[in-house]
């Protein structure tokens, strides 16, 4: 595809994604905004249990293990200092893997609406261009459901790793506390990249890359994918609304963007 500057990658994703908006409405696909909020509900109602039965658990487990070591020691008030730490810790990370991973879960369970949304963007943009190869919409779903679930992996063991680092280890090392002021960037960052990632594998896939090969192609593009990936994760942050903001107006639209841009850069080339 065409050689584009990091700096002119992210723009060229910012302005393909307000071009979404009107792609939609001029080719008649809005009906998909229904059909992705319903599922998108769905969803979230079950990923919010199954979290919420989990932190339970977790946070049970965690306190008879601190009070069956601790629990007949002198220090009584030391104890009490440590489970309320854990559990804040625990209800802090369980707040923190809620908001990064959700998406990916709505991803991976909305595989086939996003499949049958790509088969019919892609052949919009196939009706004007010959950019985008014929894809059979079951091998689409198949490929999406199997890229998510490598992206969840590959952003877990990342951000896990950046927790880590950030966050617990300055928990006993308090001279590294400037890592924990600097991890909301970090991850955040993280973030953004994992969905305009997760955004433009179908746009991948549209030109016959595999899951490997389009996580690398998403890196080469990596200014694209935080280009795209920046109003995916925006939609995601605001207050109460963002679990539903987040899939509708970021899976749909930065699937239709990711589609786009890349059709754009390959006739390009």
């Amino acid at each position: 595809m065409k050689t584009v500057s990091v700096f002119g990658q992210f723009t060229l994703g910012l302005r393909h994604y307000a071009g979404a908006f009107s792609f939609i409405r001029q080719n008649g696909l809005r009906h998909w905004y229904g059909v992705a909020l319903v599922g998108t509900l769905a969803i979230m109602l079950g990923v919010r249990e199954v979290f919420s039965v989990g932190s339970e658990r977790a946070s049970a487990w965690l306190m008879q293990a601190i009070q069956t070591a601790w629990g007949n020691e002198p220090t009584e008030w030391i104890v009490q200092g440590i489970e309320g730490t854990a559990e804040g810790l625990l209800w802090l990370l369980t707040l923190w893997l809620q908001f990064k991973f959700t998406k990916f879960i709505v991803l991976v369970a909305l595989s086939p609406v996003f499949a049958l949304a790509t088969d019919a963007v892609a052949k919009m943009i196939r009706s004007e261009q010959r950019a985008f190869l014929e894809q059979d919409w079951r091998r689409l779903l198949i490929r999406g459901m199997r890229s998510a679930v490598l992206l969840v992996l590959l952003e877990f063991a990342l951000s896990i790793a950046l927790f880590a680092c950030c966050v617990a280890l300055p928990f006993f090392v308090p001279a590294l506390g400037i890592l924990t002021l600097i991890f909301p960037w970090l991850s955040g960052l993280l973030s953004i990249w994992f969905y305009g990632a997760a955004s433009l594998d179908y746009a991948w896939e549209q030109l016959g890359l595999g899951a490997s090969a389009g996580l690398r192609a998403s890196w080469k593009y990596r200014g694209l994918a935080l280009g795209i990936g920046l109003p995916f994760f925006a939609a995601m942050t605001i207050p109460v609304l963002g679990f539903v903001t987040g899939p509708l107006f970021g899976g749909l639209l930065c699937l239709v963007a990711g589609l786009t841009v890349v059709s754009q850069l390959q006739e390009e080339q």
